[in-house]
């Protein structure tokens, strides 16, 4: 093999698929499902008795979300907060925090449900109850949605555009945002850019595997992020703050985030900003032509 053919091979730099706002290379949306007590009361009511699983849980909106809305005002970018309206009634000071610091505020179920164990009718009365107590404390109906574990239902879309959301942030079919046939406009993510997979452990009931170094998991997402910027792809991270909230992890999201700002091409924006610019800039998509690949 002529291993210098490597050292001299120009670099793969394809067309962006999509185009951002004022020449930006990609958009990064900095999302934080605020879970909360749910992870553990989703999966079985009966865990509430089990005081140190609770407090796992509880320190992300406790300790978690104040510790990374310092970090959000230091680096002066905005973020999206989904919270399940169990969590915004169990902590109303928490998510007047998040809201009196100017980033916005999603739905996300109300104990977390899993909607794939839903009937139709079951999903739209806990939508419609989320929907009221995200009202009820944001003084405004809640434009965006991600789904509990990311998973929704043939219906979904539809029940959300009946209900007025703009935008999900729920499916993983692409690296960019597209519209769905009914106007919703979808913000793709991937499990990869999920703290979950890298921090989540929990002895009993098991949840995770044994939590990851914060350097790897730097990288991981770093390379990502590279990938995305030449690509020009939609940068969707996702947080949870019971576990990014603890002390490493802030530094970590620090790090990654001060390496994103420091290209000065990328375009930090809520859910909402985002579907914004995609349903007023419909060219700005670059749909894949297969007739166009090389034969």
């Amino acid at each position: 093999m002529d291993l210098d053919h490597f050292a001299t091979a120009r670099p793969y730099a394809p067309e962006p698929r999509f185009l951002w706002p004022g020449g930006k290379r990609c958009a990064v949306m900095l999302c934080f499902d605020v879970d909360g007590e749910t992870t553990a009361l989703s999966d079985d009511l009966a865990l509430e008795v089990r005081l140190t699983t609770m407090s796992q849980c509880a320190y992300g909106p406790r300790v978690g979300v104040p510790r990374l809305l310092g970090l959000l005002e230091h680096l002066a970018v905005p973020a999206t907060f989904f919270i399940p309206s169990w969590i915004v009634e169990r902590h109303p000071r928490m998510t007047a925090a998040v809201r009196e610091a100017g980033h916005e505020i999603g739905a996300h179920g109300h104990l977390h449900e899993k909607l794939a164990t839903l009937s139709p009718e079951e999903e739209a009365a806990v939508l419609d109850r989320s929907i009221d107590i995200l009202t009820r404390h944001l003084g405004h109906a809640p434009a965006g949605y991600r789904a509990p574990w990311f998973e929704i239902n043939p219906g979904t879309a539809d029940l959300l555009v009946s209900r007025g959301f703009v935008y999900n942030a729920s499916m993983m079919s692409d690296d960019v945002p597209f519209i769905h046939p009914n106007g919703l406009v979808e913000i793709p993510g991937q499990w990869m850019l999920e703290d979950w997979e890298q921090f989540a452990f929990n002895a009993d009931p098991a949840w995770g595997a044994v939590p990851e170094d914060c350097d790897k998991v730097f990288r991981l997402w770093w390379r990502e992020f590279e990938a995305m910027r030449l690509f020009g792809c939609c940068f969707v991270l996702t947080l949870h703050p019971w576990l990014s909230g603890r002390p490493s992890r802030v530094q970590l999201l620090e790090r990654l985030l001060s390496g994103i700002l420091a290209t000065g091409d990328a375009w930090i924006a809520t859910g909402s900003e985002i579907a914004r610019w995609v349903t007023e800039n419909p060219a700005a998509r670059r749909e894949i032509d297969f007739d166009a690949l090389p034969a």
